[in-house]
């Protein structure tokens, strides 16, 4: 699916619409999202294999939340039944799950770039420390910090290639039916073009992070729900061209008549 270029005010647009699909269902919003966390929590609590599963699961679990997004947006009554919507289709729990693998191996890649790095550095520095050499311990320091450098440039690049890649990857396999990776091409190219709206999305969420740590971090039952449907809002938009204010606004005006 192409992408199209958005302002960087329709960000704000989207966290409003995000909070009218929300106020439609907050309490059917809290318990998915309640239900999410407990199943998260259960996969943690499993040894070794807990982890992975989580990670793998995750889109699933997203994606059907997502669907309930796109159900409310439709007129339909959001269910907790959406929650599970990635496991009842087998085609599309299979592109869920390979968005998962994507996740994992950059997870790893990331890992293995730290490894590589501090285990390489810290050999190279014993040995320059045991071979007699005219290096200063100074420039020891400087080449140890240099490559501590370039770990932490590496892995916030596949950080953020991995998180550009899900942000719209899932929703275009559940909603969009495309495969995971050419879904996960599609969502970075998506990202790459609207980076202005992102990064202001960014900045506003960190406001509304902290604002929802203040009630004792209550605030995140509201903000995580709204957060789900601002993701749908900004994917109905940008990939396929019609801004979820338009249905939404639509339906008001049905049910006032």
């Amino acid at each position: 699916m192409t992408a199209i270029r958005v302002d960087a005010g329709r960000c704000w647009s989207w966290i409003v619409e995000g909070w009218k699909l929300f106020a439609q269902a907050p309490g059917i919003w809290i318990l998915l999202l309640l239900i999410y966390l407990t199943i998260l929590v259960v996969l943690s609590l499993i040894p070794f294999v807990g982890t992975l599963t989580h990670v793998l699961l995750n889109p699933l679990l997203i994606g059907g939340m997502l669907y309930g997004a796109a159900a409310q947006a439709r007129g339909k009554p959001l269910e907790i039944a959406h929650l599970f919507q990635g496991f009842q289709d087998p085609e599309r729990m299979g592109q869920l799950v390979v968005i998962g693998t994507i996740s994992v191996a950059c997870y790893m890649l990331i890992k293995l770039v730290v490894l590589v790095l501090l285990g390489g550095g810290a050999l190279t520095g014993v040995a320059l420390d045991t071979m007699e050499t005219n290096i200063a311990p100074n420039a020891i320091g400087v080449l140890f910090i240099g490559a501590c450098l370039i770990m932490l440039l590496i892995a916030i690049t596949v950080g953020m290639l991995t998180t550009m890649a899900l942000f719209y990857g899932i929703p275009l396999v559940i909603l969009g039916g495309q495969n995971a990776w050419p879904a996960a091409q599609d969502s970075v190219t998506a990202c790459w073009i609207n980076m202005l709206p992102m990064l202001v999305l960014g900045l506003i969420y960190l406001v509304l992070i902290v604002l929802a740590a203040l009630p004792l971090g209550l605030g995140f039952l509201v903000l995580g729900p709204v957060t789900i449907c601002a993701m749908y809002a900004s994917y109905r938009e940008i990939f396929e061209g019609s801004p979820a204010s338009i249905n939404l606004d639509k339906r008001m005006r049905a049910t006032t008549r």
